[in-house]
Protein backbone atom coordinates (compact mmCIF):
# COMPACT_ATOMS: atom_id res chain seq x y z
CA UNK A 1 0.00 0.00 0.00
CA UNK A 2 2.65 2.57 1.15
CA UNK A 3 4.48 1.37 -2.39
CA UNK A 4 1.55 2.25 -4.47
CA UNK A 5 1.15 6.03 -2.58
CA UNK A 6 4.39 6.67 -3.57
CA UNK A 7 3.93 5.43 -6.90
CA UNK A 8 0.52 8.14 -7.09
CA UNK A 9 2.23 10.78 -5.98
CA UNK A 10 5.80 10.71 -8.53
CA UNK A 11 3.01 10.52 -10.92
CA UNK A 12 1.00 13.67 -9.59
CA UNK A 13 4.46 15.19 -9.20
CA UNK A 14 5.15 14.68 -13.04
CA UNK A 15 2.03 15.99 -14.42
CA UNK A 16 2.78 19.29 -13.16
CA UNK A 17 5.90 19.18 -14.58
CA UNK A 18 4.87 18.74 -17.85
CA UNK A 19 1.89 21.30 -17.31
CA UNK A 20 3.87 24.20 -16.04
CA UNK A 21 6.78 23.08 -18.99
CA UNK A 22 3.60 23.58 -22.10
CA UNK A 23 3.40 27.15 -20.14
CA UNK A 24 -0.07 26.69 -19.27
CA UNK A 25 -0.07 28.51 -16.02
CA UNK A 26 2.73 31.53 -17.27
CA UNK A 27 1.01 35.13 -17.96
CA UNK A 28 2.16 36.11 -21.24
CA UNK A 29 4.49 39.36 -21.16
CA UNK A 30 3.02 42.81 -22.56
CA UNK A 31 4.96 43.63 -26.06
CA UNK A 32 5.75 46.97 -26.08
CA UNK A 33 3.65 49.88 -27.48
CA UNK A 34 4.69 51.86 -31.31
CA UNK A 35 5.27 54.83 -31.53
CA UNK A 36 1.99 55.12 -34.03
CA UNK A 37 0.23 54.26 -30.92
CA UNK A 38 -0.72 50.73 -31.25
CA UNK A 39 -2.45 49.20 -28.11
CA UNK A 40 -0.72 47.24 -25.33
CA UNK A 41 0.08 43.88 -26.26
CA UNK A 42 1.03 44.60 -29.65
CA UNK A 43 4.46 44.82 -30.67
CA UNK A 44 6.27 47.72 -32.06
CA UNK A 45 6.22 47.14 -35.88
CA UNK A 46 10.00 47.64 -36.99
CA UNK A 47 10.37 49.19 -40.21
CA UNK A 48 12.40 46.95 -42.56
CA UNK A 49 14.46 49.80 -43.91
CA UNK A 50 15.46 53.03 -42.30
CA UNK A 51 15.66 56.25 -44.37
CA UNK A 52 17.87 58.77 -43.64
CA UNK A 53 16.54 62.56 -44.03
CA UNK A 54 19.29 65.17 -43.56
CA UNK A 55 17.48 68.80 -43.62
CA UNK A 56 19.19 72.14 -44.27
CA UNK A 57 18.33 76.08 -44.17
CA UNK A 58 19.42 79.18 -43.38
CA UNK A 59 17.94 80.52 -40.11
CA UNK A 60 18.65 80.35 -36.66
CA UNK A 61 17.12 77.88 -34.26
CA UNK A 62 14.70 80.39 -32.65
CA UNK A 63 13.00 81.04 -35.92
CA UNK A 64 9.57 79.60 -37.13
CA UNK A 65 11.11 77.52 -39.59
CA UNK A 66 13.53 75.53 -37.27
CA UNK A 67 10.68 75.40 -34.58
CA UNK A 68 8.16 74.25 -37.21
CA UNK A 69 11.00 71.37 -38.72
CA UNK A 70 11.10 70.40 -34.88
CA UNK A 71 7.26 69.53 -35.68
CA UNK A 72 8.35 67.96 -38.65
CA UNK A 73 11.05 65.87 -37.52
CA UNK A 74 8.63 64.57 -34.75
CA UNK A 75 5.76 63.82 -36.38
CA UNK A 76 7.52 62.41 -39.13
CA UNK A 77 9.68 59.59 -36.80
CA UNK A 78 6.83 59.17 -35.25
CA UNK A 79 4.46 57.71 -37.35
CA UNK A 80 7.25 55.80 -39.48
CA UNK A 81 8.10 54.15 -36.41
CA UNK A 82 11.49 55.45 -37.32
CA UNK A 83 11.32 54.33 -40.67
CA UNK A 84 12.78 57.88 -41.78
CA UNK A 85 15.62 59.47 -39.09
CA UNK A 86 15.42 63.17 -39.64
CA UNK A 87 18.48 65.49 -39.12
CA UNK A 88 18.15 69.53 -39.59
CA UNK A 89 21.10 71.76 -39.70
CA UNK A 90 19.85 75.17 -39.18
CA UNK A 91 21.75 78.80 -39.37
CA UNK A 92 23.24 78.08 -42.83
CA UNK A 93 25.64 75.35 -41.97
CA UNK A 94 25.28 73.26 -45.11
CA UNK A 95 25.93 76.27 -47.11
CA UNK A 96 24.10 79.46 -48.67
CA UNK A 97 20.36 78.87 -49.80
CA UNK A 98 21.55 78.56 -53.16
CA UNK A 99 23.83 76.01 -52.18
CA UNK A 100 21.53 74.11 -50.24
CA UNK A 101 18.86 73.54 -53.14
CA UNK A 102 21.81 72.50 -55.33
CA UNK A 103 22.13 69.92 -52.95
CA UNK A 104 18.86 68.81 -53.05
CA UNK A 105 18.72 68.58 -56.62
CA UNK A 106 21.95 66.27 -56.74
CA UNK A 107 21.15 64.55 -53.84
CA UNK A 108 24.04 65.49 -51.53
CA UNK A 109 20.86 66.23 -48.65
CA UNK A 110 17.35 65.07 -49.08
CA UNK A 111 15.16 68.43 -47.85
CA UNK A 112 15.59 72.05 -47.86
CA UNK A 113 13.39 75.05 -47.08
CA UNK A 114 13.83 78.81 -47.54
CA UNK A 115 13.24 81.32 -50.54
CA UNK A 116 14.83 80.05 -53.63
CA UNK A 117 12.93 79.59 -56.18
CA UNK A 118 15.70 79.10 -59.12
CA UNK A 119 14.21 75.58 -60.49
CA UNK A 120 10.84 77.05 -60.31
CA UNK A 121 11.13 80.48 -61.89
CA UNK A 122 7.34 81.13 -62.76
CA UNK A 123 6.63 81.00 -58.38
CA UNK A 124 8.36 84.21 -58.91
CA UNK A 125 5.16 85.46 -59.63
CA UNK A 126 3.44 85.11 -56.09
CA UNK A 127 6.33 87.44 -55.64
CA UNK A 128 5.37 90.35 -57.07
CA UNK A 129 5.32 93.41 -55.06
CA UNK A 130 1.67 94.49 -53.43
CA UNK A 131 0.18 91.40 -55.13
CA UNK A 132 -1.21 90.38 -51.59
CA UNK A 133 -2.50 91.91 -48.68
CA UNK A 134 -2.70 89.43 -45.79
CA UNK A 135 -2.02 85.99 -45.18
CA UNK A 136 -5.29 84.81 -45.88
CA UNK A 137 -4.68 86.00 -49.50
CA UNK A 138 -0.77 84.64 -49.63
CA UNK A 139 -2.69 81.37 -48.62
CA UNK A 140 -4.74 81.06 -50.65
CA UNK A 141 -2.31 81.61 -53.52
CA UNK A 142 0.34 79.06 -52.51
CA UNK A 143 -1.83 76.04 -51.51
CA UNK A 144 -3.55 76.73 -54.90
CA UNK A 145 -4.31 74.53 -58.28
CA UNK A 146 -2.21 76.94 -59.97
CA UNK A 147 0.59 76.87 -57.67
CA UNK A 148 0.88 73.12 -57.77
CA UNK A 149 0.96 73.52 -61.69
CA UNK A 150 3.85 75.47 -60.87
CA UNK A 151 5.58 73.41 -58.19
CA UNK A 152 6.11 70.80 -60.60
CA UNK A 153 8.69 72.38 -63.06
CA UNK A 154 11.05 71.48 -59.91
CA UNK A 155 11.14 67.68 -60.89
CA UNK A 156 13.15 68.91 -64.28
CA UNK A 157 15.83 69.75 -61.54
CA UNK A 158 15.56 66.42 -59.12
CA UNK A 159 13.48 68.02 -56.46
CA UNK A 160 9.43 67.55 -55.38
CA UNK A 161 8.15 70.44 -53.79
CA UNK A 162 6.14 69.00 -51.33
CA UNK A 163 4.31 71.94 -49.73
CA UNK A 164 4.41 75.74 -49.82
CA UNK A 165 5.01 77.65 -46.97
CA UNK A 166 5.19 81.38 -45.81
CA UNK A 167 9.18 82.54 -45.23
CA UNK A 168 8.46 84.78 -42.70
CA UNK A 169 5.72 87.38 -43.24
CA UNK A 170 5.52 90.49 -44.86
CA UNK A 171 8.60 91.97 -45.76
CA UNK A 172 9.72 95.62 -45.03
CA UNK A 173 12.23 98.21 -45.55
CA UNK A 174 15.05 98.78 -43.29
CA UNK A 175 18.34 101.09 -43.59
CA UNK A 176 20.81 103.02 -41.48
CA UNK A 177 20.78 106.64 -43.85
CA UNK A 178 17.25 108.26 -43.01
CA UNK A 179 13.24 107.51 -42.85
CA UNK A 180 11.76 105.56 -45.86
CA UNK A 181 8.07 107.36 -46.34
CA UNK A 182 7.82 107.43 -50.07
CA UNK A 183 9.33 106.12 -53.39
CA UNK A 184 12.01 108.75 -53.39
CA UNK A 185 13.95 108.11 -50.24
CA UNK A 186 15.00 104.54 -51.66
CA UNK A 187 16.77 106.95 -54.33
CA UNK A 188 21.00 106.38 -53.89
CA UNK A 189 20.45 103.57 -51.20
CA UNK A 190 22.89 100.60 -51.05
CA UNK A 191 19.77 97.90 -50.42
CA UNK A 192 20.46 94.17 -50.23
CA UNK A 193 18.51 91.73 -52.27
CA UNK A 194 19.33 88.29 -51.78
CA UNK A 195 19.47 87.97 -55.31
CA UNK A 196 15.75 86.80 -56.20
CA UNK A 197 14.44 89.10 -59.28
CA UNK A 198 11.57 90.43 -57.77
CA UNK A 199 13.49 92.16 -55.13
CA UNK A 200 16.05 93.04 -57.14
CA UNK A 201 13.44 94.62 -60.16
CA UNK A 202 11.37 96.24 -57.04
CA UNK A 203 14.12 98.00 -55.74
CA UNK A 204 15.61 99.18 -58.85
CA UNK A 205 12.06 100.55 -59.93
CA UNK A 206 12.05 102.68 -56.55
CA UNK A 207 15.43 103.86 -57.26
CA UNK A 208 17.69 101.86 -55.09
CA UNK A 209 21.26 100.48 -55.96
CA UNK A 210 21.29 96.73 -55.64
CA UNK A 211 23.75 94.78 -53.87
CA UNK A 212 23.52 90.74 -53.26
CA UNK A 213 24.43 89.64 -49.91
CA UNK A 214 23.85 86.33 -48.36
CA UNK A 215 21.56 86.14 -45.69
CA UNK A 216 24.48 84.75 -43.37
CA UNK A 217 26.51 87.39 -44.08
CA UNK A 218 24.30 90.76 -43.60
CA UNK A 219 24.08 91.59 -40.02
CA UNK A 220 28.12 92.24 -40.39
CA UNK A 221 27.78 94.06 -43.88
CA UNK A 222 25.05 96.43 -42.45
CA UNK A 223 27.19 96.88 -39.83
CA UNK A 224 30.44 97.89 -41.72
CA UNK A 225 28.57 100.10 -43.99
CA UNK A 226 28.96 98.11 -47.15
CA UNK A 227 25.66 98.59 -47.38
CA UNK A 228 22.94 100.97 -46.22
CA UNK A 229 19.90 98.65 -45.60
CA UNK A 230 17.68 95.82 -46.27
CA UNK A 231 14.57 94.01 -46.65
CA UNK A 232 13.42 91.63 -44.60
CA UNK A 233 9.70 90.35 -42.26
CA UNK A 234 9.86 91.70 -38.90
CA UNK A 235 10.31 87.75 -37.32
CA UNK A 236 13.72 87.45 -39.50
CA UNK A 237 14.66 91.31 -38.75
CA UNK A 238 14.32 90.51 -35.13
CA UNK A 239 15.92 87.21 -35.29
CA UNK A 240 19.05 88.29 -36.84
CA UNK A 241 19.24 91.01 -34.49
CA UNK A 242 19.18 93.43 -37.63
CA UNK A 243 18.12 96.53 -35.43
CA UNK A 244 21.32 96.39 -34.04
CA UNK A 245 22.96 98.00 -36.97
CA UNK A 246 20.10 99.77 -39.01
CA UNK A 247 18.25 102.94 -37.24
CA UNK A 248 15.04 103.20 -39.32
CA UNK A 249 12.40 100.83 -40.08
CA UNK A 250 9.03 101.14 -42.32
CA UNK A 251 6.50 99.05 -42.29
CA UNK A 252 5.88 98.57 -46.21
CA UNK A 253 4.13 94.83 -46.48
CA UNK A 254 5.55 95.33 -49.81
CA UNK A 255 6.11 91.21 -50.64
CA UNK A 256 4.79 88.35 -49.72
CA UNK A 257 7.95 85.36 -50.52
CA UNK A 258 6.32 81.90 -50.65
CA UNK A 259 8.75 79.14 -49.21
CA UNK A 260 8.78 75.66 -51.08
CA UNK A 261 9.77 72.81 -49.16
CA UNK A 262 12.02 70.80 -51.58
CA UNK A 263 13.00 67.37 -51.62
CA UNK A 264 15.33 64.85 -53.54
CA UNK A 265 13.02 63.37 -56.06
CA UNK A 266 15.03 60.14 -56.19
CA UNK A 267 15.03 59.79 -52.93
CA UNK A 268 11.20 60.67 -52.52
CA UNK A 269 10.46 57.90 -55.37
CA UNK A 270 12.46 55.24 -53.45
CA UNK A 271 10.13 55.48 -50.41
CA UNK A 272 7.03 53.45 -50.26
CA UNK A 273 3.88 54.68 -50.76
CA UNK A 274 2.82 54.85 -47.28
CA UNK A 275 5.84 57.13 -46.20
CA UNK A 276 5.25 59.50 -49.30
CA UNK A 277 1.47 59.97 -47.65
CA UNK A 278 3.05 60.42 -44.47
CA UNK A 279 5.67 62.79 -45.37
CA UNK A 280 3.22 65.16 -47.12
CA UNK A 281 0.97 64.92 -43.93
CA UNK A 282 3.72 66.06 -42.03
CA UNK A 283 4.64 68.56 -44.39
CA UNK A 284 1.38 70.35 -44.04
CA UNK A 285 1.20 70.03 -40.04
CA UNK A 286 4.35 71.72 -40.64
CA UNK A 287 3.47 74.75 -42.97
CA UNK A 288 0.79 75.25 -40.62
CA UNK A 289 2.85 75.73 -37.54
CA UNK A 290 5.32 77.36 -39.31
CA UNK A 291 2.99 80.30 -40.42
CA UNK A 292 0.36 80.66 -36.91
CA UNK A 293 5.05 80.93 -35.30
CA UNK A 294 5.04 83.63 -37.47
CA UNK A 295 1.77 85.31 -36.91
CA UNK A 296 2.46 84.66 -33.01
CA UNK A 297 5.89 85.99 -33.19
CA UNK A 298 5.72 89.18 -35.53
CA UNK A 299 4.02 91.52 -32.43
CA UNK A 300 7.01 90.33 -30.20
CA UNK A 301 9.41 91.02 -33.01
CA UNK A 302 8.63 94.20 -34.07
CA UNK A 303 8.59 95.57 -30.14
CA UNK A 304 12.09 94.07 -29.96
CA UNK A 305 12.59 96.08 -33.10
CA UNK A 306 10.72 99.24 -31.80
CA UNK A 307 13.00 99.43 -28.71
CA UNK A 308 16.28 99.87 -30.51
CA UNK A 309 14.90 101.51 -33.47
CA UNK A 310 12.07 103.75 -35.17
CA UNK A 311 9.49 102.20 -36.86
CA UNK A 312 7.38 104.12 -39.34
CA UNK A 313 4.08 102.61 -40.41
CA UNK A 314 2.93 104.06 -44.01
CA UNK A 315 -0.64 105.48 -44.21
CA UNK A 316 -3.03 103.85 -47.16
CA UNK A 317 -2.02 107.50 -49.40
CA UNK A 318 1.70 106.62 -48.75
CA UNK A 319 1.26 102.81 -49.66
CA UNK A 320 -0.47 103.70 -52.54
CA UNK A 321 2.25 105.55 -54.19
CA UNK A 322 4.82 102.47 -53.75
CA UNK A 323 1.87 100.48 -55.63
CA UNK A 324 2.18 103.03 -58.31
CA UNK A 325 5.50 103.47 -58.68
CA UNK A 326 6.04 99.44 -58.59
CA UNK A 327 4.04 98.58 -61.90
CA UNK A 328 6.84 98.49 -64.19
CA UNK A 329 7.65 95.36 -62.22
CA UNK A 330 4.65 93.84 -63.53
CA UNK A 331 5.03 94.54 -67.52
CA UNK A 332 8.72 93.58 -67.18
CA UNK A 333 7.33 90.14 -66.21
CA UNK A 334 4.65 90.58 -68.83
CA UNK A 335 7.16 91.35 -71.16
CA UNK A 336 9.98 88.63 -70.34
CA UNK A 337 6.81 85.97 -70.48
CA UNK A 338 6.63 84.80 -67.02
CA UNK A 339 3.12 86.62 -66.42
CA UNK A 340 0.48 86.66 -68.71
CA UNK A 341 -2.50 88.87 -68.92
CA UNK A 342 -4.62 85.48 -68.15
CA UNK A 343 -1.88 84.15 -65.00
CA UNK A 344 -2.61 87.76 -63.36
CA UNK A 345 -6.30 87.32 -63.22
CA UNK A 346 -6.20 84.13 -62.41
CA UNK A 347 -4.11 84.62 -59.08
CA UNK A 348 -6.78 87.62 -58.62
CA UNK A 349 -10.18 85.28 -58.34
CA UNK A 350 -7.76 82.89 -56.08
CA UNK A 351 -6.42 85.87 -53.71
CA UNK A 352 -10.22 86.91 -53.25
CA UNK A 353 -11.76 83.49 -52.97
CA UNK A 354 -13.42 82.87 -56.15
CA UNK A 355 -11.25 80.43 -57.35
CA UNK A 356 -9.05 77.03 -55.46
Amino acid sequence: MRVVYRAWILMAALMVLVLGGCGGFEKPEEGPTSATGQGKGVPAKKPERIYSMQIGHSQPVDNPRHQSFLLFKKLLEEKTDGGIQVDIYPAGQLGSEASMLEQVCDGTIQGFRGGQLEIVPKMLVFSLPFLCEDRTQAERLVNSEFAREISMDSLKSGATILGIGDAGGFRQFSNSVRMIRGPEDLRGLKMRSNGMDTINKTLEALGAEVMTVPYNDLYMALKAGTIDGQENPWVNSSGMRFYEVQKYFTEVNYQFHPEPFYVNTRWYESLPPEYQEILAECTEEMMKENNRLIDENEVQAMENIRANAEIYTLSREERQAFVEATQVVYEEYMDNGLLTMDDLARMKRIIRGEEK
